[in-house]
């Protein structure tokens, strides 16, 4: 099968939503949400965007299956185990850490698409995460498809939306690799009106505006990196509270490690009076595996 055939599969381009919430109609906010949610229920958001640029690179000859990375709740280990069982490649998994008693969900259906996982030491992890490129015939993706090819695949999220009118675009950020790819893609246009904000969400001051500057020469976004919640996958009653407020205000389902976060720091910014009377676009990168692990919290 060639490996473009799984477009047949994914909604593409994604819609463009207008939603409507108590704080953004109060403060005259038209807010958009970009539904990368919605390509497809496993392959969604900005995971398939980063797998589009790094599966276009190379042509479905040039190797005879995929090695990825990434740890026991991986949003991006399960979209690569989904297309490649659309594209049927074999795959392999490397799953950081020791080999947990009971497999959660996410291994679980990492395996029913016929992913072989393979657990290994965290200095091993450490080693080896970095690869990318065909080596041994096998294509190496690294950990959440970070690299420059998965950046080139997010720059197709702007492609796909009409920026005339909107003043703000915010996305969420885990390593950057997103938002590079859409700052390149503004960067390349003729929009000179259209501001991009990052909301970080994992602790550490500016450690997502220091990344992209150092491996992909970005510094035209701004990052928030207040906004994390207590640090990577961390929750708190606040950030649950509010997932099930939009939900019921808008029909939207959020994620609790990405776009959960992402919204609630809009609806803070515009608290702040640092968003006003404006039209937002606000991307929903998908990732909603992520309640596999915390279904507790609700």
């Amino acid at each position: 099968m060639n490996k473009m055939n799984i477009l047949n599969h994914l909604t593409i381009p994604s819609p463009l939503t207008q939603v409507k919430t108590s704080w953004s109609i109060a403060a005259g906010i038209e807010l958009w949400l970009k539904r990368d949610d919605l390509i497809h229920p496993i392959i969604s958001g900005n995971k398939w965007r980063k797998l589009s640029g790094i599966f276009e690179d190379y042509n479905r000859e040039d190797y005879n299956g995929i090695i990825t990375f990434g740890g026991a709740y991986s949003n991006h280990l399960v979209a690569t185990a989904a297309s490649c069982a659309i594209m049927e490649l074999p795959c392999i998994g490397m799953i950081r850490g020791e080999e947990p008693k009971e497999w959660n969900p996410v291994l679980k259906l990492c395996k029913l698409y016929g992913m072989k996982l393979q657990f290994i030491s965290r200095e091993e992890y450490k080693r080896t995460n970095r690869q990318e490129g065909i080596k041994d015939n096998r294509l190496y993706i690294p950990e959440g498809g970070a690299s420059k090819l998965g950046m080139v695949g997010c720059a197709d999220i702007l492609n796909e939306i009409d920026l005339t009118n909107v003043s703000k675009i915010f996305v969420a950020c885990g390593t950057g690799t997103t938002i590079a790819g859409m700052a390149t893609y503004l960067e390349k246009s003729e929009n000179n009106h259209t501001k991009l904000y990052g909301i970080q969400v994992l602790k550490g001051e500016r450690y997502i505006a220091n990344d992209i500057k150092k491996q992909y020469d970005i510094t035209s976004v701004h990052i928030y990196d207040e906004f994390h919640g207590g640090g990577y996958a961390k929750t708190n009653e606040e950030l649950i509270s509010f997932i099930k407020e939009f939900t019921r205000e808008t029909g939207v389902l959020l994620d609790p490690i990405y776009t959960g976060k992402l919204m609630l720091a809009i609806k803070k910014l515009v608290e702040r009076k640092e968003i006003s009377g404006e039209r937002i676009v606000a991307i929903h990168t998908g990732g909603l595996t992520g309640w596999f692990g915390k279904v507790s919290d609700l």
